[in-house]
């Protein structure tokens, strides 16, 4: 047993979900369900009941987390000494991010990072918007990028700006709007909206609805749903209204979708870099001097 992949077992032990913890560590899923079992055999014990979904822990498999989260630790720490022991590394920068606007923000401070530490390895991770503070408290990674929103009401955490401007609409080919340069907020809520939901974006959710109602309106949110992927397949096909931000890039859509500036709207975003004030990775340091 490699000790590095006992991080495959502590994420499905905290997230729950064979697929999402295949995603998360780039393997697949049987890949993932090999190893788990190779432990299981190994110790002759059950960690997951995988009769119920989402998956439940045993009794062994709780016990064999803590240990797991112990051994990892101390792994990791061993690791960043070894490394600390050469001049020409960092130990890694562990990024969580939520959406392509996050990495479009954050990809302008890279080649400067990388030129000045040509040897520091940079690990990317995709989480759900609303888990960005939980990543930074719980020490799943060293930054977050995302919108500021979700960093103001935690005291623990703090952050930098990296981009900031107005919320666009996202409008489909055929819709009645489609072809204006502009659109009014009150030519804007006469129509369905469809948005990300509360499970995936969080307490921002409600800061668009109350930055719309802020407007005078009362938004007609018709559908929500858990990706940007059907977020965007509705918009083409059931003309449904959405927003993204003003440097959201939609060039894989061709002409299909247009983000069109909202006249006198109150929605305004920051794009942000996060982390944890108690945080003592050089690497951190180093990046955010960068920034």
């Amino acid at each position: 047993m490699h000790i590095e992949k006992l991080k495959y077992y502590i994420d499905l032990y905290e997230c729950r979900n064979f697929t999402e913890t295949a995603k998360k560590n780039f393997i697949s899923q049987a890949a993932l369900s090999q190893f788990i079992s190779s432990l299981e055999n190994q110790f002759r014990l059950q960690f997951f009941d995988r009769s119920v979904n989402p998956i439940e822990p045993t009794e062994a498999g709780a016990l064999f987390y803590d240990e797991c989260k112990n051994l990892y630790r101390q792994y990791e720490k061993t690791v960043t000494k070894m490394n600390q022991m050469r001049d020409d590394v960092l130990p890694p920068l562990k990024i969580a991010y939520s959406s392509t606007a996050d990495i479009q923000a954050l990809l302008p401070i890279i080649p400067i990072f990388k030129s000045k530490y040509p040897h520091a390895e940079l690990q990317l991770n995709k989480i759900k918007l609303k888990d960005t503070d939980d990543y930074l408290e719980r020490d799943l990674c060293d930054v977050a990028i995302s919108f500021s929103a979700e960093f103001v009401e935690s005291p623990s955490i703090k952050y930098k700006i990296l981009q900031q401007g107005k919320y666009r609409a996202m409008i489909g080919k055929g819709h009645p709007l489609f072809e204006h340069d502009s659109i009014t907020t009150e030519e804007l809520y006469k129509y369905p909206l469809i948005m990300l939901s509360e499970k995936v974006i969080g307490n921002l959710y409600e800061k668009m609805v109350d930055r719309a109602k802020l407007d005078g309106f009362e938004p007609i949110i018709e559908k929500t749903v858990d990706d940007l992927e059907t977020e965007m397949f509705s918009i083409i096909t059931e003309g449904y209204i959405g927003f993204a931000p003003e440097s959201q890039s939609l060039a894989e859509y061709g002409d299909a979708i247009r983000l069109i500036p909202i006249v006198d709207s109150s929605h305004k975003y920051i794009i942000a870099a996060g982390y944890s004030k108690a945080n003592k990775n050089p690497t951190l340091e180093a990046f955010l001097n960068i920034i």
